[in-house]
């Protein structure tokens, strides 16, 4: 009777919305309890119960009062798949070695991956895959720009499997080795081995899937491998710098089949992240640079991950063959050695643009910002300013600082940097305000 409710709910659910989103979190659904006042639903993983709660509890919630005139709470909970689920499908290792071709970059793991705003969805996904492969989200299609992480996160979804020491094969490649391999299979008259090779993987992963654009061959191959393993709920992970509905020349059947799982999207990391991936890359090189370095770098590229750590590399070298300690490069010295990494086209910033944006948020005017008071409403938005101007205008002495904002010395403009700084680790919301006026400096 229970499960009558709940295949009720179900159905008029299916109707309300994306057919995409209701096979993705609902097809492994299950009612487990329901009393008179709460109803709690059994899903695959914690990933999908921690994503239902937050997204679609309150219009399950609203379709049973309106089925069964009940005001229930609606809870989603993950319980561990039984032996007959689909991890029985990919057994553990008993003293087996996981077969895993040799492409996998170890560096590629969940540990060293850098998780803002910007990429938790994708994360949170490729983690949850990478614990019950072949499970719920098949295929996970990660999709961005160039540079912002999607080969680490495949990449980190095979090495996690292999460090698991599951007895399954792994097998990564590109689109492009995937055609070439196809292409060797059919002038050697051995595609019966091509295709006997990849059916037999457990794990496919193939970087940038868009190249299959305009290659009707390899996409009709592609189309039966991808078939062959998802009927056999083998784990398939792409990436591709679009969405598939935006690849072009690219098969109906291909886009409807990679729609049908899970769709990740990465996009540019914010500042705050780019800080932290910045430390996080300057870790194992022991690489240790003064905050305002760092905060400087991150300001100036923000085009991709791929970017920030050739930009710590460039810095590493500079230092090296200069024989100095990185801790000594200033935001002068990284401003010069990263000249030509840095966009040529942004806009000159000057001291008046800084103040200005100050002003606006704060909601006082240029002239109040320069009085010679302590008071706090405008003494906290003139040490922001100067923490600012120092970051963005790393060419003006700290004394050229202090005449602007009319200070007797440069020592105030220290000690306003040092002020912000250290409020800038603590407080989440100082660290939005700033964001938000440097996006709004260089609009």
């Amino acid at each position: 009777m229970d499960q009558d409710i709940w295949q009720n709910i179900l159905d008029k659910l299916e109707h309300n919305i994306k057919p995409q989103s209701f096979r993705t979190w609902f097809t492994e659904t299950s009612l487990i309890d329901l009393s008179d006042t709460e109803m709690t639903v059994r899903v695959p993983t914690q990933f999908a119960a921690n994503y239902l709660n937050q997204s679609y509890a309150n219009a399950v919630e609203e379709i049973s009062r309106s089925l069964y005139n009940r005001n229930y709470q609606v809870k989603f909970v993950s319980t561990p798949p039984s032996s007959s689920g689909s991890k029985a499908d990919i057994p553990e290792s008993k003293g087996n070695r996981v077969a895993v071709n040799t492409k996998l970059n170890e560096r590629f793991s969940f540990e060293q991956f850098v998780v803002g705003r910007n990429n938790n969805f994708a994360y949170s996904a490729a983690k949850a895959v990478a614990e019950s492969p072949g499970y719920t989200y098949n295929p996970l299609f990660i999709y961005g720009e160039s540079g912002m992480g999607k080969t680490h996160l495949m990449q980190a979804v095979g090495n996690y499997i292999h460090m698991e020491g599951r007895n399954c094969n792994i097998y990564y490649t590109t689109s492009e080795a995937f055609t070439n391999e196809m292409i060797d299979g059919i002038r050697g008259n051995k595609m019966p081995e091509f295709r006997a090779k990849f059916r037999k993987v457990d794990i496919l992963l193939v970087d940038d899937i868009h190249f299959l654009s305009r290659k009707e061959g390899t996409q009709e191959e592609f189309f039966h491998t991808f078939n062959a393993l998802f009927d056999n709920k083998k784990q398939i992970v792409l990436t591709s710098d679009r969405p598939p509905k935006d690849i072009p020349d690219l098969e109906n059947r291909l886009v409807t089949r990679f729609e049908s799982g899970l769709l990740c999207d990465l996009k540019s990391p914010d500042f705050e992240t780019r800080v932290a991936i910045l430390r996080k890359k300057a870790e194992p090189e022991n690489i240790v640079l003064q905050d305002d370095t760092f905060n400087f770098i991150a300001e100036s590229i923000s085009s991709s991950v791929r970017a920030l750590e050739g930009s710590l590399i460039r810095i590493l070298a500079y230092a090296s063959y200069n024989k100095l300690n990185p801790e000594d490069i200033d935001t002068e010295m990284a401003q010069n050695i990263l000249s030509d990494m840095i966009t040529e086209n942004r806009k000159e910033i000057s001291l008046d643009n800084i103040t200005q944006e100050v002003c606006n948020l704060w909601g006082i005017t240029p002239t109040m910002i320069m009085e010679k008071t302590r008071r706090n409403v405008v003494a906290f938005p003139r040490q922001v300013a100067m923490y600012l101007a120092n970051l963005l205008i790393p060419q003006l002495s700290l004394k050229d600082i202090a005449l602007y904002f009319n200070r007797k010395d440069h020592t105030t403009v220290i000690h306003a940097k040092r002020m912000i700084e250290n409020q800038f680790r603590e407080d989440k919301d100082l660290r939005a305000q700033i964001e938000l006026i440097i996006k709004n400096i260089r609009k």
